[in-house]
């Protein structure tokens, strides 16, 4: 996991070429990885193929359907298969222009057949049983010009009910189709970011600087959308176990501004999705299967950032750069 955040931070780091409008609509294949744990706590990686259909709801919003079949998630002779069917959806807040980061969600149907060992190694019977499946994640939207646009993406996916609770690294190339969408949108601007985590209570501190990229993009109305992408490193206190968790901050926000002579001045008010990818314990009922945790904190209080300062960024806008005042 830590691998694909820092990828989705490179690429997002990439300046972009001529940014096209939007069309309405988008299918292609997908192709993802999974890292399941045996018993013994290794992880065992799986590969699995499907395809989407999405469409644009908004400036900030995708909706479609995703199709994927896991055709072997055994890591021994027993059988555990599965094929998913859910609906997606993305939440862009900077938009979907350009380089585009976003947040994922998927809920659907899952068939699931899945055989657990038993005395003497023999595998017990097991017909295919339909249980929900969720899945939550961070990804970046890179558009190919107006007929094709790249989605890579890292989730938590899981089954209750099930031993499949894993981490998930996905792409997807589509052709996009439909009449080119109208936006109120501006070309923004996009560059690299740290910052210095600070303890005001509780049991956790950071242990060593947050890196990442932070995104801007104006509007035809007043203000701006803000969203900074951060990699994390923490630790907590007071704890047996697992006390250095490293998380993937994800800050979207709106920013009232100011612009005095000597640079910009801005509000950034907004909420906090943190994911924290971690080992946990088997949580299914009579099975052997350790899982993976993905715990999404979603802090819904105001996010209120107060800064100014004058930096060198790279344009959203044709592929170039120009210092100026910026925050």
């Amino acid at each position: 996991m830590r691998t694909l955040t820092l990828l989705v931070i490179a690429l997002a780091c990439v300046p972009p070429g001529r940014v096209a409008a939007q069309r309405r609509a988008r299918i292609g294949p997908t192709v993802s990885s999974i890292s399941i744990e045996d018993g013994s706590g290794s992880s065992h990686s799986f590969t699995s193929f499907g395809a989407s259909v999405a469409f644009l709801t908004g400036d900030d919003g995708e909706l479609g359907i995703g199709v994927s079949r896991y055709g072997d998630l055994s890591s021994n002779n027993c059988v555990r298969q599965m094929t998913f069917v859910g609906l997606e959806s993305n939440y862009y807040p900077v938009g979907p222009k350009g380089i585009a980061p976003y947040a994922s969600s998927a809920i659907g149907l899952a068939r699931v057949t899945d055989q657990d060992v038993g005395f003497l190694g023999i595998c017990s019977s097991a017909a295919p049983t339909s249980e929900i499946g969720l899945g939550f994640g961070l990804g970046v939207r890179l558009n190919i010009g107006p007929q094709a646009t790249a989605l890579v993406e890292g989730r938590f996916f899981q089954v209750p009910n099930s031993a499949i609770q894993a981490l998930e690294g996905r792409a997807n190339v589509s052709i996009a189709f439909g009449s080119p969408r109208k936006t109120e949108l501006l070309n923004g601007t996009l560059g690299p970011a740290v910052g210095i985590l600070t303890r005001l209570g509780g049991s956790m501190e950071g242990r060593g600087p947050t890196l990442g990229v932070r995104f801007r993009r104006d509007t035809k109305k007043a203000g701006s959308l803000g969203l900074q992408i951060d990699y994390a490193p923490l630790r907590l206190s007071n704890c047996p176990s697992n006390c250095e968790p490293a998380a993937v901050l994800f800050a979207p926000g709106y920013e009232p501004s100011l612009r005095p002579s000597w640079g910009r001045l801005y509000f950034d008010l907004g909420f906090l999705l943190a994911g924290f990818p971690s080992p946990g314990s088997d949580r299914r009922a009579g099975g052997r299967h350790p899982e993976r945790e993905f715990n999404h904190v979603e802090r819904q209080q105001p996010r209120v950032v107060v800064a100014a300062e004058h930096r060198r960024e790279c344009l959203s806008a044709p592929g170039r750069c120009q210092h100026q005042p910026e925050g």
